[in-house]
């Protein structure tokens, strides 16, 4: 093979390893670029087509392309992991799907613990999946990259990670965004949905001249209530990263209520969206659409003065359709 069918060959491996780099991964390696930049660069000195040079000049440079391309798989391969666990985020459907085949509904306390372990249980596995992207797969792209600053490697920060960290950052934020719309989205749809099967059993008794539920309408505005703040809330189990680092904030303890918490966390900027308030808004109406309704019936049975009618049971049948 002539010198310059190897010339365009190394050429050809030169483009091809930084041609499936993203912007950031590019900047990431930029020390990693360099140096392989420096044995390309000789390439623009003369050389004497006669020289034994060249030889050691294509030589040298395929060990420096080879070993480039070793430690950009290492940092791609570690990227799609991190990539499959955002996306798993991204995609958690932390509210659970109901039982339509279900034939007797579920009082307050069942309904409760229907949505709310399930809930716990995903957000477990997402916490868990978000702790390895920076203790597990951004270490290790650390190790491999910024090889030359062994206590910076030890501590999990460097001026070279930094836009790095910033990224995943931001895709863990988007991802989590996206996981809370979509539960906020199947919360309202439970509170306008009209057919049957009932969600929950509320019952009632009448001690003149009061109609009284059970549970009472307070204890099930509660208890909604409490049901989609736990939605927002899930994003406080997802703690943040120091600044420069990507080592999450440990959790302390809160000396009002004496419970543990993580100080830093994506509660308060995914509020800030605002299809997330719309949709909050939105179910806050919904639920007091719903509450209201118990009130207009209880006015309206006491105007009519039918309250016998809710304890015949043809007379119940016919006002429930």
């Amino acid at each position: 093979m002539s010198h310059v069918d190897k010339l365009n060959q190394l050429l050809r491996g030169y483009n091809t390893a930084l041609s499936n780099l993203k912007p950031v991964e590019k900047k990431l390696m930029h020390t990693d670029i360099q140096k392989l930049n420096r044995h390309m660069d000789k390439g623009y000195n003369n050389h004497n087509w006669f020289s034994l040079s060249i030889d050691e000049y294509i030589k040298e440079c395929q060990t420096a392309i080879d070993t480039f391309n070793e430690t950009k798989n290492i940092v791609l391969q570690h990227a799609h992991n991190i990539e499959k666990k955002v996306i798993n985020i991204e995609n958690a459907q932390i509210i659970r799907q109901i039982d339509f085949d279900r034939k007797n509904p579920m009082d307050i306390s069942e309904f409760s613990d229907y949505f709310e372990s399930y809930r716990v249980k995903v957000l477990a596995d997402l916490v868990k999946d978000y702790t390895n992207i920076g203790e597990q797969y951004l270490k290790s792209i650390e190790e491999c990259t910024v090889k030359n600053n062994a206590e910076v490697s030890k501590t999990s920060a460097s001026e070279e990670m930094r836009p790095y960290y910033m990224y995943w950052e931001r895709r863990i934020f988007n991802a989590i965004t996206k996981m809370i719309v979509r539960a906020l989205a199947a919360n309202k749809v439970i509170w306008m949905r009209t057919e049957r099967p009932c969600l929950i059993k509320m019952t009632s008794s009448y001690n003149h001249p009061e109609i009284t539920f059970h549970p009472t309408v307070d204890e099930l505005r509660t208890q909604l209530e409490k049901f989609s703040r736990n939605i927002l809330e899930s994003t406080k189990s997802f703690g943040r990263w120091w600044d420069g680092f990507c080592k999450i904030f440990e959790p302390a303890m809160n000396e009002e209520t004496a419970e543990m918490y993580i100080p830093y966390t994506f509660f308060d900027d995914v509020m800030q969206n605002k299809m997330i308030s719309q949709l909050h808004y939105e179910i806050i109406q919904s639920k007091g659409q719903l509450t209201d309704k118990f009130n207009l019936l209880v006015r309206g049975w006491k105007k009519k003065g039918q309250f016998g009618t809710l304890y015949d049971k043809n007379g119940m049948i016919r006002l429930q359709r």
